[in-house]
């Protein structure tokens, strides 16, 4: 079953986002609301996707992403970034290949339709939207297992 690592600090919009993602699409689903404590729930399971909002106390989404970033183990991990301010995020992660920036507030089927893209192994960036076998992120072998 696929599975979505939620750090989202909001709990209104943390459970509208479980129950949508795990209702709608039938995934599972895990939240956190604390950036310091994203690490350990990845450490624990390799999500399919990260829905990562970048105002988190404890580290910022900023934070969390240099910390996913520069560890081997969790290159692969797409990122759903949320947040007040597209503009600023899209310019930071521009450069950045699987991830992709929506504003809050943000439209429920919007958001679900990047996730079902996104866990099933696409990346969707601001202009782009190709497999992750032909980004070379993941071995064509890996894709057909």
């Amino acid at each position: 079953m696929k599975h979505v690592l939620i750090a989202e600090d909001d709990a209104d919009i943390a459970l509208l986002l479980t129950e949508a993602v795990g209702e709608r699409l039938y995934i599972a689903t895990d939240v956190v609301a604390n950036g310091a404590l994203v690490s350990d729930t990845l450490g624990a399971c390799r999500p399919d996707l990260l829905i990562l909002d970048v105002a988190l106390p404890g580290l910022s989404g900023l934070d969390v992403f240099d910390l996913v970033r520069n560890e081997t183990r969790y290159h692969g991990v797409p990122i759903l970034f949320l947040t007040g301010s597209s503009e600023k995020a899209e310019t930071a992660f521009s450069l950045v290949g699987e991830h992709r920036v929506m504003s809050k507030p943000f439209e429920i089927d919007d958001l679900l339709h990047a996730v079902d893209e996104m866990v099933d192994g696409k990346i969707i960036g601001p202009q782009t939207e190709i497999s992750r076998v032909e980004a070379g992120v993941m071995p064509a072998a890996a894709a057909t297992a």
